[in-house]
């Protein structure tokens, strides 16, 4: 079935063969599918959806046609409140940061509006009306909310979509953002955006100063900022810059890398105008998150093993990449996007801690941060932030998570109960997007195959047990919960399942961007001496060179 209306995706695109740059909205990267990883697409699949009515209504329904459980009381039942005994050995909270930043890097979701524009309240005026047929129904004796006398939370449905060939037949889900790995949270996935970023002057990023004198983000006008001393919060490529203070740290780190490259492209350059110098700045900015991604954060995420089966690893010093094909397709899938990259929910402390230069470690509860900017204004703010996230363990990637994300997300210090349970809606988000249950995901790994709860090998006997507590078959279990609840893989800190997912879409993501970093393409590559300086790129290197930080450990990922 064909969209009436004439459809977005159709419309031709004319590519410019010999760019040596990236578009801001990820267009031409591929020149023969112009759309492919493009912002404001449809999210691509792994697996065919799974609707309840087979073309767009949320997979409410478990084989034998009973109705899945409600996901507040999966979230009670299995994720627990994650104490200091989950602690990942070894991985700081910087660990749980980048992964952050990554996926706002790749993935924005656009939320399904009222006829008149308006965000949908489903657990009141709008209730039963279309895209609110999933509110999360809480019981009237939750541990949490009951004496606050909430029954409901919130939960507004991803926008519909035809899919990239403008067929109607089964819904899909658009993101906001190019798919690939190129800053966008940084730079912008449109160039209205960017060119509100930018100075226009000497390939600059605009930038606020901070009373000591360094830059910080611009700051915005207006907006939702919860700021308790009229602080105002910051203008990025990515409007949730500003949900949590480490988030906004290294963002502004990263805006403070890309001007202090353009300062010295400008001095080694004189004759460039601005165009050129921001370009070139932003490809190698791109290319110094690409290699920190690839070459820093993923092995410790998915282990040597999965690294190697999938070829993520970069290559060694004076070799390009030579295997870029214009036939995969890069575009976020809805599997990972949905479930698979919100592992690291799991890794979320329930504090940030800020630590002073003196050594002196303050820890604050997230519920006091959300949206809350004054940190970063505070001397020396920015570098406790920074030293905070290598001083904390991330938690470990399991059942367990800290109450800041399952209870009290974004809720406001001056209005408890009004939060939000991020867990609950991973897993409504998933019913919502028609996101097939964890088995046929097993499956398609090609993992031993399991068919009823006792052949669920990748789960510890007592982890069985709850899953069977709270679901009627083994083929109902949800994506986010049957992966994130799996038994570490050797050396990676995800299961095997959600290991095969992320190796397959960053595998698509490096194969599928023509201007991947290591790529050896002939307009867009850095030369070999270039490409060597990009693979020095360290975290700890950026963060040396752009703050008044002292010292910090070679790898920030790393704890101890």
């Amino acid at each position: 079935k064909r969209s009436t209306e004439e459809c977005e995706f159709e419309k031709p695109i004319h590519c410019d063969d010999g760019a040596k740059y990236r578009t801001y909205d990820g267009s031409c990267n591929n020149l023969k599918y112009p759309y492919w990883g493009k912002a404001e697409t449809p999210l691509a699949r792994f697996l065919k959806s799974d609707y309840h009515d087979g073309k767009g209504s949320p997979r409410l329904y478990g084989k034998h046609r009973k109705r899945l459980p409600n996901p507040r009381d999966i979230r009670l039942q299995i994720h627990e409140k994650s104490l200091p005994i989950h602690e990942l050995e070894g991985h700081s909270h910087f660990l749980m940061l980048w992964g952050q930043r990554t996926s706002h890097d790749m993935i924005e979701k656009v939320e399904a509006r009222s006829s008149t524009g308006g965000r949908l309240d489903c657990c009141g005026e709008d209730s039963g009306k279309e895209n609110c047929e999933i509110p999360i129904l809480l019981r009237s004796d939750d541990p949490y909310f009951s004496p606050f006398k909430r029954l409901c939370l919130n939960f507004r449905r991803s926008k519909a979509s035809p899919d990239l060939k403008c067929n109607f037949e089964t819904r899909q889900q658009l993101s906001e953002f190019t798919s690939y790995v190129d800053a966008s949270d940084l730079y912008g996935s449109n160039e209205a955006t960017n060119e509100n970023l930018r100075t226009k002057v000497d390939g600059l990023l605009k930038t606020t100063l901070h009373s000591d004198g360094n830059e910080m983000m611009p700051q915005a006008n207006g907006g939702f900022c919860r700021s308790q001393s009229e602080k105002k919060c910051f203008q990025a490529g990515d409007r949730r810059v500003n949900q949590q203070p480490a988030l906004m740290s290294v963002h502004t780190i990263l805006l403070r890398e890309h001007n202090r490259i353009a300062r010295e492209l400008k001095s080694k350059n004189p004759h460039w105008n601005d165009e050129m110098l921001f370009q070139e700045s932003r490809k190698i900015v791109i290319g110094e998150i690409q290699h920190i991604t690839y070459n820093s954060y993923l092995p410790k995420i998915l282990g040597s093993n999965i690294m190697n089966l999938f070829d993520l690893k970069p290559r060694s010093l004076g070799k390009y990449f030579t295997k870029y094909d214009d036939k995969v397709i890069p575009t976020i899938r809805n599997g990972f996007m949905a479930a698979a990259f919100r592992f690291g929910h799991s890794m979320v402390n329930n504090h940030l801690a800020f630590k002073d230069h003196y050594g002196n470690n303050e820890r604050t509860l997230f519920r006091h941060l959300w949206v809350n900017p004054d940190k970063l204004y505070e001397t020396d703010g920015i570098e406790k932030t920074l030293r905070g996230l290598q001083e904390e363990h991330s938690q470990s990637v399991d059942r367990y998570k800290t109450e800041e994300i399952t209870d009290r997300f974004f809720e406001s210090p001056d209005r408890p109960g009004f939060g939000n349970d991020l867990i609950s809606i991973n897993i409504n988000r998933g019913r919502d997007h028609g996101i097939v249950g964890y088995l046929a995901w097993r499956k398609m790994c090609k993992l031993p195959s399991a068919d009823n709860f006792y052949s669920l090998t990748d789960h510890s006997r007592k982890m069985v047990r709850l899953l069977q507590s709270v679901y009627r078959r083994a083929a109902d279990i949800d994506l986010f919960v049957g992966g994130v609840t799996e038994t570490p893989l050797p050396g990676a800190l995800v299961g095997p399942t959600f290991a095969c997912i992320l190796g397959l879409q960053f595998k698509a993501l490096k194969y599928g961007d023509r201007f991947y970093y290591e790529n050896d393409d002939s307009n867009a590559r850095f030369t070999i001496g270039q490409l060597n300086e990009i693979k020095k790129a360290t975290l700890a290197r950026i963060i040396c060179r752009n703050s008044n930080i002292g010292e910090i450990q070679q790898d920030v990922f790393s704890h101890g």
